[in-house]
């Protein structure tokens, strides 16, 4: 029976009553991750319409560990907050948030002296209307702006209170609270029409800084760039040194979405790459969150090279790590990364990426036996996402005049790039091989910026003058990138 539009399905109910399951397609049908039972039979919730007999199991998806850590990278001058009197400064604190497409990280600090007290992360509830921010403004379109606002809004108190309880902070002792992300997460939780967002020539309403006030404590949204480049490149650049470096740095930052930064002190350039979330495992056929149980190093075993594929007996190809060293449920984004580069380097895919004998490979089994595979389209996912971050790479070399060895360092940022085994990246050509010893992983670095703006006049100064200098290459319009994304396609096992 085809889906129309005015039928209310089993997905729309969830959403309704705040019972939030994975839909990375947005509801489409084509990820098969929404999945309920439903009279003991497994059915996809975005297609299946709601009738109201039915009795819905939703299985619980466990507790997404989501990274709200990030390196020390020097003081900051907490100067944004003084006694008035002089003497010493009354107790008060500060928040710094950054609004991820498919998580939040929040941090309290003390505005006094910078003390790092508290992390505390959730998930964006958004999710179940897709994992791309693409798919959120389709949405936000077609009629659900108010809820994916509704759903940001109560993210973020929620998120705060349970921060306060954690910290045993008092709600009049927070003084500021300071928000990083992407434009379009920003957008949604100031409420601002996204039409313009979505389609060419892709104009946000705003990117610049906004500051407010919400119970006496002041409330600060950092500066972006463009449509696809946001606030959270901004905090991540500045968090990463500039303006006060020296040498010619990349910042990388691979989420849901891929955003990439080439900065001297002198010049900034800044795009974004359409990856899609496969980094993230949302479009990969056992593809699942970082929750317990989900495959985060992979490596295949020895044996392998001298054994053709075809006849290895099932789950004898991998020997695996999970999250928390629980019973297999899924793969993660590193864990993606580790199978497909794994595959590449014993042999078992070639350079084009074709699995040799094999449509699907069993990676490992659930504890109820079921096999856990990857399959030709997950690599295929794996290339395409690739493919499009190290275009983005080299033409912003490119673009800059510069050679692999005027880069001093490259950060990776983020929970997937804290967390990526360097040698496999390589080995797939996510990161060019004669980057590799400059490879510095910051964690999230859009937390830390925003925690820099929070703390200091000066850094919120430098936001803006980032912001103002930086200039956006566009990738879809740009001569090489086509030439470049099909040069990338492929593998060539570096190293």
């Amino acid at each position: 029976m085809p889906y129309e539009q005015d039928e209310t399905t089993v997905l729309d109910i969830l959403r309704r009553r705040g019972i939030h399951i994975p839909a990375p397609c947005g509801g489409n049908g084509t990820c098969g991750k929404c999945i309920v039972k439903i009279a003991g039979e497994d059915c996809l919730a975005c297609q299946t319409f709601f009738d109201e007999d039915m009795e819905i199991l939703v299985e619980s998806e466990g507790e997404i560990s989501v990274l709200s850590v990030y390196e020390d990278m020097g003081p900051v001058e907490c100067d944004r907050y003084e006694s008035a009197c002089g003497g010493e400064p009354a107790r008060s604190f500060g928040i710094a948030i950054d609004i991820g497409t498919t998580t939040l990280a929040f941090e309290l600090l003390d505005t006094r002296d910078g003390a790092r007290l508290g992390v505390h992360s959730r998930v964006n509830s958004q999710r179940v209307f897709g994992a791309d921010v693409v798919t959120r403004i389709a949405k936000a379109v077609e009629g659900a702006a108010s809820q994916l606002n509704e759903y940001i809004i109560e993210d973020i108190h929620l998120g705060i209170s349970e921060l306060l309880t954690k910290t045993k902070i008092k709600q009049e002792e927070i003084v500021c609270i300071a928000i990083t992300g992407n434009t379009t997460m920003l957008h949604l939780l100031r409420n601002l029409p996204c039409d313009t967002l979505g389609a060419y020539p892709f104009t946000p309403v705003t990117v610049a800084s906004h500051c407010s006030s919400f119970a006496d404590t002041e409330v600060i949204i950092l500066p972006g760039i463009s449509a696809f480049v946001g606030a959270d490149i901004v905090a991540g650049i500045l968090f990463c040194g500039w303006p006060k470096i020296t040498g010619a740095s990349i910042l990388i930052d691979l989420g849901t979405n891929g955003e990439m930064a080439l900065f001297t002190r002198d010049k900034i350039l800044a795009t974004s790459t359409a990856a899609g979330p496969a980094f993230e495992a949302g479009n990969i056929s056992a593809g699942a969150g970082s929750v317990p149980g989900a495959i985060a190093r992979a490596y295949c075993k020895q044996d392998c090279l001298s054994l053709n594929s075809q006849h290895l007996p099932e789950s004898s190809v991998f020997i695996c790590e999970t999250i928390n060293n629980k019973p297999p449920v899924g793969i993660c984004g590193t864990g993606v990364v580790d199978i497909a580069a794994q595959l590449v380097y014993y042999g078992l895919a070639d350079e084009t990426g074709r699995l040799e004998d094999a449509s699907e490979i069993v990676i490992a089994k659930t504890q109820a036996g079921q096999p856990i595979v990857f399959t030709q389209k997950d690599l295929r996912e794996v290339q395409l996402a690739k493919s499009a971050v190290r275009s983005g790479i080299e033409i912003l070399l490119g673009e800059a005049g510069l050679k692999y060895e005027n880069i001093e360092k490259v950060f990776l940022a983020g929970g997937f790039g804290y967390r990526i085994d360097v040698e496999n990246a390589v080995v797939l050509g996510l990161i060019p091989a004669p980057l590799k010893s400059k490879v510095q992983a910051v964690g999230n670095a859009a937390l830390g910026g925003c925690a820099r703006v929070l703390l200091s006049r000066t850094a919120a100064r430098e936001a803006e003058a980032l912001a103002a200098a930086t200039t956006e290459i566009n990738l879809a319009t740009h001569p090489r990138f086509n030439e470049l994304f099909m040069e990338y396609m492929g593998f060539e096992k570096e190293l």
